[in-house]
């Protein structure tokens, strides 16, 4: 299958000029389609069914960590084609015909009731497909009970299409999904997005060209290792790019939603690129076609983080988290709504698939922009949450004015729940964040204002204990003033359990010139940190290769197989993403054995996995 690389469509770009009167003309005659064609009975004739899946990474349910993906990025991704097929649907048809007369059909928004009563995973999409909530599939587990599930949906729902996202160690079983799609649903159009494609898609602008890695869904497909079951990737900005890919396929859609020719919908790319309105959004579309895969780069301007809708706009919270119980007494914990102030990390640690060397996506709230993040926050109450766990790498950037404003803000939007209780939240911070000395006053009143304003708990990645395998992680190490990391870890925490602060903390094995001296180094000395009652959670975690990052080309590792159809098996079931093929090298089965069972053994209950923690949460 070739490669076709198209010009890339930009604001004002060559296709503006001609777009207005062959646009105008698609308009009408789809218009004049679909009001000659039969009503479809209980539903407005010129929508499609669509639906969503959050496709899952482990596929037992032997008391593994059930590792769920990535659901804020999906949630991301669906907000403005969400919301414009809200506000179609609302308005109904428009007298003259228009771009958007045909369109996926989402439901409307939830309600106050639903919202605060839609609690845990979704059973059955059937029930609740009038609402915007009930479209997104989420089996947490792909294993047989899961596929049949799926299968059933499919059958029930007959999508029109069918969007799934997918972190690196999903991938596989994304594809599986999108096979059961093609069967099923025959007539359904897959479209892939999530990290992996995030990952694994490079359009160099300098020379026009496009890079897949090679567990790319574009390069499985392409040299056959699967099937043409996939129609569509995109990859960057999820929430405009796939607003103008659904728009381009509403256009070129018949009535009865047949077979969907995706070159039609690549050529009205441009069409919908150069409609009128500003053309929003970075990445890249690819489409296949018979024989080819053409790739379209899309370089419209970027959106923030604040002109983006809530993920929760569309979607109840369902979440529950295990170390916040303080809102009631469910016996998983508070109901927890996912936050992010920015999307990538700014640091360039080796192994990390979410510094913005690998993600390159620079899309965040703004430090002045920290009234608006808590007034989002602030409409997460009201929609049921009781607590809130911001998922950025690094909180704010680790800028600590901004963390001092987003506190005094979210203080005075108030954190006293609806039912009287206290809202808590929590995020993720480096050791060297919080033990910056130019700067130790303003962590100290930033760390003061954080616990008054409800912050309970601080997620804290320590990797590995051992110096000599902290000395190739590129973590963000202050070496003007170089320091023991032992030492510096035991003081960060401390400094943070002064504040009244629980902290959880990430584990990392496998990482360069780790051994088993090193390995029983770092489970000894977290050890030592949970007996003087410096963390209450401790994450075992093994070196996972993700495409794209530095470790991972270090060690050779160009050929990821993130597309075989298997289940996975202990000992790597234990951990989050751990495959037998895309571990570290440094680390035998035998390693990976005594890491469960020592870290078990040594640290008792607070051996624990944030993921196990969400997962576990939310069935």
């Amino acid at each position: 299958m070739r490669t076709t690389v198209r010009t890339p469509l930009e604001p004002n770009g060559p296709e503006a000029a001609e777009t207005a009167g062959t646009l105008s003309e698609l308009v009408v005659r789809r218009r004049r389609l679909f009001e000659a064609h039969a009503a479809y009975p209980g539903r407005d004739r010129f929508t499609y069914p669509v639906m969503a899946a959050l496709v899952p990474v482990a596929t037992s349910r032997g008391g593994e960590v059930a590792y769920p993906g990535d659901p804020m990025c999906l949630y991301s991704a669906l907000t403005l084609t969400i919301r414009r097929s809200v506000a179609r649907l609302r308005a109904g048809l428009s007298k003259e015909p228009s771009l958007d007369d045909v369109c996926p059909d989402w439901g409307d928004y939830p309600d106050e009731e639903y919202r605060r009563t839609a609690n845990g995973p979704r059973t059955t999409l059937v029930a609740d497909s009038r609402t915007t909530d009930g479209h997104v599939f989420d089996p947490r587990i792909w294993d047989e009970v899961a596929r049949e599930r799926f299968i059933a949906e499919l059958r029930a729902q007959q999508p029109k299409v069918l969007l799934l996202s997918a972190v690196s160690a999903a991938h596989r079983y994304a594809l599986d999904m999108a096979e059961l799609a093609k069967e099923h649903a025959p007539h359904c159009v897959v479209v892939i997005g999530g990290r992996h494609a995030d990952e694994t898609i490079r359009y160099r602008d300098a020379t026009g060209t496009a890079e897949f890695s090679w567990s790319s869904t574009v390069e499985v497909v392409r040299d056959g290792r699967v099937g043409r079951v996939v129609d569509f990737v995109v990859a960057g900005d999820g929430a405009p790019l796939l607003d103008l890919l659904l728009r381009a396929l509403s256009l070129t859609v018949a009535p009865g939603f047949g077979p969907t020719d995706n070159a039609a919908v690549l050529d009205t790319l441009p069409l919908v690129a150069g409609a009128g309105e500003a053309l929003r959004g970075s990445g890249t579309i690819v489409g296949f076609c018979p024989g080819e895969a053409v790739v379209v780069p899309v370089r419209g301007e970027r959106l923030s983080s604040m002109e983006l809708p809530s993920p929760y706009e569309a979607f109840s919270i369902r979440a529950r988290f295990g170390v916040f119980a303080q809102a009631g007494s469910h016996p998983l914990g508070s109901r927890t709504a996912h936050m992010m102030t920015l999307d990538s990390c700014p640091f360039k640690c080796t192994f990390c698939s979410e510094s913005i060397q690998v993600s390159r996506r620079p899309t965040r709230f703004a430090v002045s922009e920290t009234e608006h993040v808590a007034r989002r926050v602030r409409r997460l109450m009201d929609w049921g949450a009781e607590a809130a766990f911001f998922d950025d790498p690094v909180f704010w950037g680790g800028n600590w004015k901004a963390i001092t404003e987003f506190c005094r803000d979210l203080q005075a939007h108030g954190t006293h729940l609806p039912d009287g209780g206290s809202f808590e939240w929590g995020a993720q911070l480096t050791v060297d964040v919080v033990l910056n000395r130019a700067k130790s006053e303003e962590v100290r009143a930033g760390l003061e204002l954080m616990r008054s304003s409800g912050c309970t708990y601080i997620y804290i990645g320590i990797e590995s204990m051992a110096q000599r395998v902290m000395a190739h992680v590129g973590k963000n190490l202050l070496r003007r003033n170089p320091e023991a990391w032992v030492s510096k870890v035991r003081e960060a925490l401390a400094t943070i359990r002064s504040h009244g602060i629980r902290v959880g903390s990430s584990v990392l094995f496998g990482l360069d010139g780790e051994c088993r001296e090193t390995i029983e180094e770092t489970i000894e000395e977290i050890g030592r940190l949970i007996d003087d009652e410096l963390l209450v959670m401790a994450s075992p975690n093994i070196l996972t290769y993700h495409p794209g990052t530095a470790i991972t080309a270090a060690h050779g590792q160009d050929r990821l197989d993130y597309h075989s159809r298997k289940d996975n098996r202990p000992p790597y079931t234990y951990f989050e993403e751990a495959y037998p093929e895309v571990v570290s090298r440094l680390l035998t089965e035998d390693d990976i054995w005594y890491i469960h069972k020592s870290a078990a053994e040594r640290w008792g209950t607070v051996r624990n996995s944030a993921a196990e923690t969400m997962a576990e949460a939310t069935t």
